[in-house]
C-alpha cells in the first residue's frame, strides 16, 4: 500500500508546472475578491457535481441553491471551475448555467482532477473540477474550507483494477478541510478509510452518532465506526486551527450524515449498487466514466430517490461548511507560529505600518498627441479614484497578501472620507476622521502615454498628521517590523516617528513623494541615519537628494548615459543610506546596497526585531529591467499613476516574506507591470500575486 502511495504521488504532483499559470490563468469573482479583502470566510465548491454529478436542470438549480445557502450562513461561495482554459475561483450565474447545459451536450466539460488542470489550461478547454482538482485550486487561492457531496475513494474490485481516486492522494498533501457526506456509496468505504489512514488524513464525523456515514445512508450496512468524531462545527474549526498551527500539510475530512428524512436504507441501496457495478463491468466502463454512470443508474433504480438524497446532502454539507468557515475566520484572528516552516517561507517579519497621505484623486487624461499651454481646450477623459502615496502602498500591500499591513492617516468627515475608510480593512481603527476638515484632493493631468505632466492638490489636512497623531499611535509603530513614511508628512511628524523608531529599533522606508519633499527626512531628526534603511526616489528626487549631500558625479555627461550618472550618484549616496531603490521609468529599477542580489534584506534579530544584512563588499548597484512596457504603437490607454507605489509594495511584501533581493524586486516589478496595464492606481488584479 505504501509503495502504491509513493507511486501515485509521483504521478500526481504537478504543482511545479501548475504554479506558472497562477497569475495569468486565475480569475477571481468580484464577490470572492471582496471577501478576501475584508477577510470574510469563503467556502470552495466543486463543479463536477454540475458537469457530471446530476442531470440538467437539477445540476443548475442545486448549484445556485448551494451558493445561496453558503451566503445565508455568513460566508461567501466560490464555485471553482475551468472555462476556456481560465481557472475561475467563483463563477457567476451565466457561467454556472453554461456548464450545467453543456453537461448534456456534445461539448461537455472534462472531469478535471489535479493532474488534468495543466492540460485543460494549456488547451483552453472547459473542466468540472473534482474534489482533488477543487482542493488544489482552493489551496492556491488561499481558501481552506470546501463543501462537496461525497469524496472519491477506493473502487470496489480494486484488486483487479487498481482504481483509486486521486482525491485521496491530493488530500494527503493539501491543507484544505473537505466537508462531505462521507465516501460515495458506490465505492469500497472500508478500504477508502484504510487508505486515508495510510495518507495520514484525519477523518472526523460530526454529530452524535459515532458511525461513519455512507453518502445516501446515515451509516453503512455494517455500521462502520468513524476514525474520530466530534459534536459541533465549532469543534471542527478548532481542529482545522490546530492543524494549521502545527504546520501539518494534509487535508481534513469532516463527514456529515445526511438528514434522516431523505436517507435511504443502507441494505437496499447496497443491492442497487451491486447491480449497477455488474452492469458497468459487462459494458467495460472504466476510469472517469465509472462514477457518472453509476450515479445515473442509481437514480433510475431508486426511482429518483438517490438524486433527491444527493441534492439534500450537498445543501446540508454546504451549510455545515459555511458554519465551520465562519467560526474558523474568527479563530484565525489569533496568531500562530508555524514551527515546521522554513524562515524563507514564513512571514517572519510581522506587519508593516504605513504613515502618509490619502487623497480623493481626479485624473484629467489628455488624449491629444501633445499638451499645449496656450489656453486651448484639450480632448480627454476624467477619472476619479482614491490615491495618495501612503494609501496606495498600504492598499497594494493588502492586495498582494500582507493583510496585517496598517495605514495611519487622516480624512475629512465627508463622503470621500467615509468611502476611503470603507475601502481598507481595519481603517476605522487607524484612520482619523476629522469633523472640521475636508479630505485631501489631488488633480493630475496626464498625457496620452499616461505620464503625469503636472498636478495640484488641496492637502491642508495633512498638517493634522502631526506629532500628537504619531504619539497616539506609539504602540502600532513599536509593534511594526517596518515603518513606511511618505513625504507628505510634516517635518515634525517625521521627527517623532524617528524618535519612536530609534527607541524601539524599527527600520524606516522613506518614499520621497516629489522632489520638493525628497529631503524632509534628512532635515527632521539628527538620528535619522540610525533607522533609515530604505529610500525609493525617482530620478528627479535622487538628484535633489544628491545635491543635499553635495554629491556630484565625476562621470563625463558628454561621454556617458544618464543611467551611468544615476548609478554614480546612487553609489555615493550608499554611504548614508543602506538601500537605495531608484525608479528609472521605462528602464526599470536601480538597487544600490552593500550586499549581493542573492542576499535577504533582513534577518530576525533579538526580541523578534530585524537586522539589516550588509556584507564586507563595496556598495554595489544592479539594474532590474521592467517586466511590462508601453509600446509606442499601442492604442491602449495606460497610466503610470500608482506604478511606483505598487512596485514599492511588491518589494516590501517580498521582504515581509523573507525573500532575497532578486525575488523581492521581481515581485515589485510584477506589481508595477499589473498597475501599468490598468487605469486603477492599485488594481484589484494584484491579488494574483499572492
Amino acid at each position: 500500500m505504501i509503495r502504491l502511495v509513493n507511486h501515485l504521488e509521483k504521478i500526481l504532483d504537478v504543482s511545479k508546472v501548475f504554479k506558472r499559470y497562477i497569475s495569468k490563468n486565475f480569475e477571481y469573482h468580484e464577490e470572492v475578491v471582496m471577501a478576501m479583502k475584508t477577510k470574510k470566510p469563503i467556502v470552495a465548491l466543486e463543479s463536477t457535481i454540475i458537469t457530471h454529478g446530476m442531470p440538467y436542470p437539477d445540476n443548475l438549480n442545486t448549484a445556485i441553491e448551494v451558493e445561496n445557502i453558503v451566503r445565508t450562513r455568513g460566508a461567501v461561495p466560490a464555485t471553482i471551475g475551468i472555462i476556456n482554459g481560465q481557472i475561475h475561483v467563483g463563477l457567476n450565474k451565466t457561467q454556472i448555467q453554461n456548464l450545467a447545459e453543456e453537461s448534456c451536450g456534445p461539448k461537455s466539460a472534462i472531469k478535471c482532477s489535479q493532474r488534468d488542470i495543466c492540460s485543460l489550461v494549456a488547451g483552453k478547454l472547459h473542466g468540472g473540477t473534482t474534489v482533488g482538482g477543487t482542493v488544489t485550486i482552493a489551496h492556491l487561492a488561499g481558501i481552506s474550507v470546501m463543501a462537496t457531496g461525497g469524496i472519491g475513494g477506493v473502487h470496489r474490485g480494486v484488486e483487479q483494477t487498481f482504481d483509486i481516486s486521486s482525491d485521496l492522494v491530493v488530500l494527503g498533501k493539501t491543507p484544505v478541510a473537505v466537508i462531505c457526506a462521507g465516501v460515495k456509496a458506490i465505492l469500497d468505504i472500508p478500504k477508502t478509510l484504510e487508505f486515508l489512514e495510510t495518507l495520514s488524513v484525519p477523518v472526523i464525523s460530526i454529530g452524535e452518532d459515532d458511525t461513519f456515514p455512507a453518502f445516501y445512508s446515515r451509516r453503512t450496512s455494517d455500521s462502520i465506526k468513524s476514525p474520530s468524531s466530534i459534536l459541533t462545527t465549532d469543534e471542527a474549526a478548532e481542529c482545522i486551527r490546530a492543524q494549521r498551527s502545527l504546520g501539518i500539510n494534509s487535508g481534513l475530512i469532516f463527514a456529515v450524515p445526511l438528514p434522516e428524512s431523505v436517507a435511504l436504507d443502507s441494505s437496499e441501496i447496497e443491492k442497487f449498487i451491486d447491480m449497477a457495478i455488474r452492469e458497468c463491468d459487462d459494458k467495460c466502463i472504466r476510469g472517469k466514466s465509472v462514477t457518472p454512470y453509476l450515479l445515473k443508474r442509481l437514480t433510475d433504480l431508486t426511482e429518483g430517490r438517490s438524486l433527491t438524497a444527493n441534492k439534500v446532502l450537498i445543501k446540508n454539507n454546504a451549510a455545515v461548511a459555511a458554519d465551520i468557515a465562519v467560526k474558523l475566520s474568527k479563530l484565525s484572528e489569533e496568531k500562530f507560529t508555524n514551527v515546521l516552516t522554513s524562515s524563507r517561507e514564513e512571514q517572519l517579519l510581522g506587519f508593516p505600518v504605513v504613515i502618509g497621505g490619502v487623497t480623493e484623486d481626479t485624473t484629467l487624461a489628455v488624449e491629444e498627441p501633445a499638451i499645449q499651454f496656450d489656453g486651448r481646450t484639450h480632448k480627454g477623459k476624467r477619472r476619479q479614484s482614491f490615491g495618495g502615496v501612503g494609501r496606495n502602498i498600504a492598499a497594494a500591500l493588502i492586495a498582494i497578501g500582507i493583510e496585517k499591513a496598517q495605514f495611519l492617516s487622516v480624512v475629512g468627515d465627508d463622503n470621500a472620507g467615509v468611502d476611503i475608510i470603507r475601502s481598507l480593512p481595519s481603517a476605522e481603527e487607524t484612520i482619523d476622521k476629522l469633523s472640521d476638515k475636508i479630505t485631501a484632493r489631488y488633480t493630475g493631468v496626464t498625457d496620452k502615454n499616461g505620464e503625469c505632466k503636472f498636478g495640484f492638490g488641496e492637502m491642508d489636512i495633512f498638517k493634522s498628521i502631526d506629532a500628537d497623531f504619531v504619539k497616539k499611535n506609539y504602540s502600532r509603530i513599536e509593534a511594526a517590523r517596518l515603518v513606511v513614511l511618505d513625504g507628505n508628512l510634516p517635518t515634525e511628524s517625521i521627527s517623532e516617528v524617528i524618535n519612536i523608531a530609534v527607541q524601539c529599533q524599527v527600520p524606516i522606508w522613506y518614499e520621497p513623494t516629489d522632489a520638493k519633499k525628497a529631503c524632509k527626512i534628512f532635515e527632521s531628526h539628527s538620528e535619522w541615519q540610525t533607522v533609515l534603511h530604505f529610500i525609493s526616489p525617482n530620478i528627479k528626487e535622487l538628484f535633489t537628494i544628491g545635491e543635499y549631500f553635495s554629491i556630484k558625479s565625476c562621470i563625463d555627461e558628454s561621454k556617458n548615459s544618464e543611467i551611468d550618472i544615476i548609478k554614480d550618484i546612487s553609489e555615493k549616496l550608499g554611504r548614508y543610506v543602506p538601500v537605495i531603490m531608484t525608479t528609472l521609468g521605462s528602464n526599470g529599477l536601480l538597487v544600490v546596497r552593500k550586499s549581493w542580489r542573492e542576499d535577504l534584506f533582513y534577518l530576525r534579530g533579538e526580541k523578534n526585531k530585524i537586522s539589516l544584512i550588509e556584507n564586507d563588499v563595496k556598495v554595489q548597484s544592479r539594474i532590474y529591467s521592467p517586466l511590462s512596457t508601453i509600446s509606442v504603437e499601442s492604442k491602449r490607454t495606460y497610466s503610470v499613476s500608482g506604478c511606483g507605489d505598487c512596485l514599492a509594495a511588491g518589494v516590501i511584501s517580498g521582504i515581509m516574506k523573507g525573500m532575497d533581493e532578486a525575488s523581492c524586486v521581481n515581485l515589485g516589478l510584477k506589481a508595477a507591470g499589473i498597475c501599468l496595464e490598468s487605469l486603477e492606481t492599485v488594481p484589484k488584479t494584484l491579488i494574483n500575486l499572492r
